[in-house]
C-alpha cells in the first residue's frame, strides 16, 4: 500500500476518533439523557479569583453543592458564588470571615433582590412573609414599625392575638416547634438585616429552579396535614389526577412569562396562585388571586377580594367556561358559610361555659378546648379548602361531617359540666 494512502487512512481514523469523542462529550455534558443543559462541565474554569477558590474547595468538601449549582441556570448565566454570598448593606451582623473572604453563609431576600427586586417585593407583601412568622412567634422580635408595616395590628392598634405566640407553639414546646411549626413558617422568618423570608423554601438551593417551584411537591412540603391539606386535596381533585397521569406532558422548564395550556394542560399550585399564565401576570404574592381568607376561625372576604377573584377567574377561563366557574364558586361559598355557622355555634358553647366559670382560661386546659380548636382549625379549614379546590372528600367526611360530630360532642360535654357543678 502506498505510504500516502496509509497516511490518509491514518488521518481519517484519527479524525473519526476525534469527532466521535467530541460527540460523546457533547452528549454527556451538554445534552445527556434528560435533554439540553445550560451549564458547562468546567465550572471552576469559568469562575475567577475568590469564586474559583470557593468552587475548588467545596468540590472536595461538599461536592453536592457544586453539582447542584453546576446544573443551575444561575451557573449558565454567569452568576458566581459571591454574587449571592457577598454581604450587602445592613448585613454586618450576618457577615463572617471565611478564609479571608467576607461573606454571609445564608443569603436573605435582600441578596436575591439585587437581581429579583420585583419578586422580592411581591413576596414581602404576601402572607408567606412576616405574617407567616408572626403566626407562630407572635409579636416577639417585631418592632412597632414592623407590626404596622406588615398589618399585624388590630383595629385598636394592638398586636394581633395580643401579640402572643401561637397556643400550639406553647403546647408542644420550643424543641418540637423547631422541627415542625417553625420549619414551614420560616418561609417568613425575620432576618437580622431587616428582611423577612427565605426564598430557598420554594427555590431549593443550589439549583433554585423555577421548574421545581412549579411542581406540587414543592408546595406540599408545608401545605399538607390535618389543618391545611391542600396537597392531599389537589391529589384528590381532577386537576391533580390529570397531573399525576400526564406529568410528562408538562413543560416545567418553559421560560417565565410564556406559560400557556400547551405547557401546562392542567394547573399545578403555582399555575393558579403565582405563575404568569395566558393573559395573567405572574406574582410572588400568593394572595393576589384569592377572594377569601379561609384560615382564621371565621372565613372572610379579603380586601379587594372581588378584584382578586376576577384575576383567578382569568386563569380558570383558559380551561373552563364561565358558567362552570360560577357554579363551582357559588357552591363553594355556600359551604364556606356553613363552616362559619358551625364554628359560631361551637364558639357560643365555649363562651357560655367561660361566662359561667365552668371553663378555665388556660389554652388547651380541657378536652373541650381541643374539640373547639379542631372544629375550626382542622375541620373548618379542610371543608373550605376542599370546596374551592375540588376535594369532595374534604368537604364532607374530613370537614362538615366532622364539624357536626364535634358540635354534638361539645354540647354533650358542656351539659355534663353544668350538671357536675
Amino acid at each position: 500500500m502506498p505510504s500516502i494512502t496509509r497516511r490518509m487512512i491514518a488521518i481519517l481514523a484519527i479524525g473519526t476518533i476525534f469527532v466521535a469523542g467530541l460527540l460523546f462529550l457533547t452528549y454527556h455534558f451538554l445534552i445527556g439523557p434528560t435533554g439540553l443543559q445550560t451549564s458547562m462541565p468546567t465550572l471552576s474554569v469559568a469562575t475567577l479569583g475568590e469564586n474559583k477558590a470557593c468552587v475548588e474547595c467545596h468540590q472536595k468538601e461538599n461536592p453536592g453543592i457544586i453539582q447542584q449549582y453546576h446544573d443551575s441556570k444561575h451557573s449558565g448565566h454567569g452568576v458566581q458564588c459571591l454574587d449571592c454570598h457577598k454581604p450587602v448593606k445592613g448585613q454586618e451582623t450576618l457577615t463572617k470571615d471565611h478564609y479571608n473572604v467576607a461573606l454571609i453563609a445564608k443569603p436573605t431576600p435582600n441578596n436575591c433582590a439585587q437581581c429579583h427586586a420585583t419578586e422580592v417585593q411581591q413576596f414581602t407583601d404576601s402572607n408567606h412573609a412576616a405574617k407567616s412568622w408572626y403566626a407562630v412567634q407572635g409579636a416577639k422580635n417585631f418592632t412597632p414599625a414592623e407590626l404596622a408595616k406588615y398589618h399585624l395590628l388590630d383595629a385598636n392598634g394592638k398586636p394581633l392575638n395580643g401579640g402572643n405566640a401561637n397556643p400550639v407553639f406553647n403546647l408542644i414546646g420550643q424543641d418540637a416547634s423547631a422541627q415542625s411549626c417553625e420549619v414551614c413558617h420560616a418561609i417568613g422568618q425575620k432576618n437580622s438585616d431587616g428582611s423577612f423570608g427565605d426564598c430557598t423554601k420554594c427555590h431549593l438551593r443550589h439549583t433554585f429552579e423555577v421548574a421545581q417551584a412549579r411542581k406540587p411537591a414543592t408546595c406540599a412540603q408545608c401545605h399538607l396535614g390535618p389543618d391545611h391539606p391542600q396537597a392531599e386535596i389537589y391529589d384528590e381533585s381532577a386537576h391533580g389526577a390529570y397531573y399525576q397521569a400526564n406529568e410528562s406532558k408538562f413543560n416545567m422548564d418553559a421560560p417565565t412569562g410564556t406559560l400557556t395550556v400547551k405547557d401546562f394542560p392542567a394547573p399545578t399550585c403555582a399555575t393558579c396562585h403565582m405563575s404568569a399564565f395566558g393573559s395573567v401576570q405572574g406574582t410572588h404574592d400568593v394572595g393576589q388571586r384569592l377572594k377569601w381568607t379561609l384560615a382564621p376561625e371565621i372565613a372572610s372576604v379579603r380586601k379587594n377580594g372581588d378584584v382578586h377573584q376576577q384575576t383567578m377567574n382569568a386563569v380558570c377561563l383558559n380551561c373552563h367556561a364561565q358558567p362552570f366557574i360560577d357554579d363551582v364558586m357559588s357552591k363553594a361559598e355556600k359551604n364556606i358559610a356553613l363552616t362559619n355557622q358551625n364554628i359560631a355555634k361551637g364558639k357560643s358553647i365555649i363562651q357560655d361555659l367561660r361566662a359561667t366559670g365552668l371553663l378555665g382560661t388556660k389554652p388547651f386546659g380541657t378536652p373541650i378546648d381541643f374539640l373547639y380548636f379542631e372544629l375550626w382549625h382542622h375541620e373548618g379549614r379542610r371543608a373550605r379548602f376542599g370546596a374551592v379546590m375540588g376535594g369532595a372528600d374534604y368537604v364532607n367526611w374530613n370537614g362538615i361531617y366532622e364539624q357536626e360530630k364535634a358540635l354534638v360532642e361539645l354540647q354533650s360535654q358542656a351539659e355534663a359540666l353544668k350538671v357536675k357543678h
